[in-house]
């Protein structure tokens, strides 16, 4: 009951000399907009025998008449025709309800002209909350913020789960009038946030985010080394912190194989001239993909710019050799003999 309501009926009775009635509340009633309400007064007064009285009287904010009951006959308010019903005890039902229909209701107990108890409700009309619309967007930390807004309801609140679970001290999140949601991780799956109040609950849809991109298919290139080694290279064009492995005829890696690793590429050193079912591999969080199996081959007279020029120069000053001693000796074989 209002304290000023309160303060006012004491003085009141006092300033009249009457002990003051048996009163009771607050009682909150919540009801929807257009829906029905029931002040119930069962139980409401314990000490108080509610069928000892003459008449009982209904009023909205004290000023307002709701109904009165006065043996069988149990009359409406004009504000209220058609839209109240009154019980045996006392109790009201009222329908259709309105926002203006919001407020504290006093019921009073009358003994042959004398107030012998009063009782208060609270009366809140609520809006329904509508089904909320998850929204989000990705951060360049790969984190993702989601907002969660009913359109329509009275004080709705919001509340959150991920994967059947809710939020607990491990996720990062705020809570204002809509509902915002921070998790430091690429990947959220099987979102859903609800909203209530006292009279409604809905659900969004379950939502999966991500603020990761998938791997996309890895490209092999290789080149062939003055030594007879392959030095490959691997690179996927998309996909957020990618991981990279390597097959060769099936197997992974081992210690025999000479490679390194950063941020986007691998590089493979093999010292062997034939590498076969070379296979890259790459992954993140989201999903897999392999490059299409290479045979790869250098031959082993693969040479630098100035080996190749040395080699050439010898090779040719050895064949120049062998010719001219051919040219010789056919020409003394042919020369006359005295």
């Amino acid at each position: 009951m209002p304290a000023l309501l309160h303060l006012c009926l004491l003085l009141l009775f006092s300033a009249r000399g009457s002990p003051a009635p048996a009163e009771g509340g607050n009682v909150t009633v919540y009801a929807a907009l257009g829906d029905q309400a029931e002040f119930i007064l069962y139980g409401a007064l314990p000490n108080y025998n509610q069928t000892a009285h003459t008449s009982i009287e209904w009023r909205m904010n004290i000023t307002i008449n709701v109904a009165n009951f006065r043996g069988s006959d149990r009359t409406c308010g004009d504000v209220y025709k058609h839209r109240c019903k009154g019980y045996k005890n006392g109790s009201l039902h009222l329908s259709n309800l309105s926002r203006k229909d919001s407020g504290y209701y006093n019921v009073d107990f009358y003994n042959d002209g004398k107030l012998d108890a009063k009782f208060w409700f609270l009366l809140e009309v609520q809006d329904p909350v509508s089904a909320p619309v998850v929204t989000f967007a990705c951060h360049a930390n790969e984190t993702a913020e989601l907002s969660c807004r009913s359109e329509n309801g009275t004080r709705p609140e919001y509340s959150w789960t991920i994967e059947g679970n809710p939020l607990t001290a491990n996720f990062n999140y705020s809570q204002n009038g809509t509902g915002i949601l921070i998790k430091p991780q690429p990947v959220l799956r099987t979102v859903i946030c609800t909203v209530k109040n006292q009279i409604s609950e809905r659900f969004s849809h379950p939502l999966n985010v991500t603020c990761a991109d998938p791997v996309s298919e890895p490209v092999v290139n290789y080149s062939c080394r003055a030594d007879g080694t392959v030095e490959l290279s691997c690179s996927a064009q998309n996909g957020t912190r990618p991981e990279y492995s390597w097959t060769v005829e099936g197997n992974p890696l081992g210690s025999g194989f000479n490679y390194s690793q950063n941020d986007t590429r691998i590089i493979l050193i093999k010292p062997q001239p034939v590498l076969r079912d070379v296979i890259c591999t790459v992954k993140n969080q989201l999903s897999e993909r392999s490059s299409h199996p290479i045979k790869v081959t250098c031959p082993a007279d693969t040479c630098s710019n100035h080996q190749c020029f040395v080699v050439s120069a010898i090779w040719g000053a050895t064949v120049l050799l062998v010719t001219g001693l051919a040219l010789i000796l056919g020409f003394l074989c042919t020369m006359p003999k005295e």
